[in-house]
């Protein structure tokens, strides 16, 4: 192979890198197929390939061109990893766990890598195993916010909502403008009774995101459990005002006002909640739902 052919493989490789990144896949494949001609031992050019393929949801394709790139490449970080995300994303995670620990072993100091690794776990159901690479990930890199919130919704999954609340607060530290993290506290203190942590959490969500429906619902939610009735009744009506067609104010004003007394009127906002739930095909009823 003369290096002008090389060159100019290289250069079609690049052209195609170009194009995958403006999505234009078809054109990317015909830059990487060019490439491919020039210089069939170019792995990258097999690679992107792959990724036009994947992009063009020709999935089997992709995979098959992604494992000649590693036949040239059996070493290359990249392609490895473009591997093992197309069989993880096909739902091949048997396949998936080898390509995942493969990756740990090249680059046993890369956060990514363990992270990748805990996900293929998961889905195996490897819990412990799943988060000991949660740890071994967070340990290279204590601000990775996705292994921090994916480790403690594993927690949570696996009922063990004090340790899932400790990381989600880690999270929230590194991240306070982020509400999500904040919701998750208010949500899981809520089903541990905890219901002025609940509060705090969601007042927080708010103060983070003042237009978080979930923590506007989540903090009259709680203020309903305290009993303080009258503040979370005027928290719901104005979640209704802002948005008559959320199911979650309606049947928490539902629970309000059953709680004072007011059954009619209780009545009537649980019809309501309970016809936009359906209309939402909603398997929740919602967090007063007997």
């Amino acid at each position: 192979m003369d290096d002008k052919k090389i060159a100019e493989s290289q250069k079609k490789n690049e052209e195609g890198r170009e194009l995958l990144m403006k999505r234009e896949y078809r054109k990317a494949r015909q830059a990487f197929d060019e490439a491919i001609r020039l210089d069939p031992k170019n792995a990258r050019a097999h690679s992107g390939k792959a990724n036009a393929l994947f992009g063009l949801e020709e999935l089997e394709k992709a995979v098959k061109e992604m494992e000649k790139a590693l036949e040239l490449a059996p070493d290359d970080k990249e392609i490895m990893d473009n591997y093992g995300a197309y069989l993880f994303n096909m739902g091949k995670h048997k396949e998936a766990l080898g390509v995942a620990e493969r990756l740990t072993d090249m680059m046993p100091d890369d956060a990514d890598a363990w992270f990748k690794l805990a996900s293929v776990r998961e889905e195996l159901g490897e819990m412990d195993a799943a988060l000991e690479a949660y740890d071994k990930s967070l340990a290279l890199e204590p601000d990775f916010l996705d292994a921090l919130k994916d480790k403690a919704a594993l927690l949570e999954k696996a009922g063990r909502l004090p340790e899932a609340a400790e990381v989600f607060k880690a999270a929230a530290e590194k991240a306070p403008s982020v509400s999500y993290f904040q919701n998750c506290i208010g949500q899981i203190m809520g089903r541990l009774n905890k219901f002025d942590e609940a509060l705090a959490a969601f007042e927080k969500a708010e103060i983070a995101d003042p237009e978080d429906e979930y923590a506007k619902n989540g903090k009259a939610a709680s203020l309903a459990k305290l009993g303080r009735l009258d503040e979370a009744l005027a928290a719901f009506e104005d979640r209704i005002r802002l948005n008559n067609d959320d199911p979650f104010a309606w049947d928490g004003k539902s629970f309000v006002l059953k709680t004072m007394g007011r059954k009619d009127e209780s009545d009537k906002a649980k019809s309501e909640a309970i016809r936009l739930f359906r209309l939402l095909d909603s398997n929740d009823k919602g967090p007063f739902s007997s």
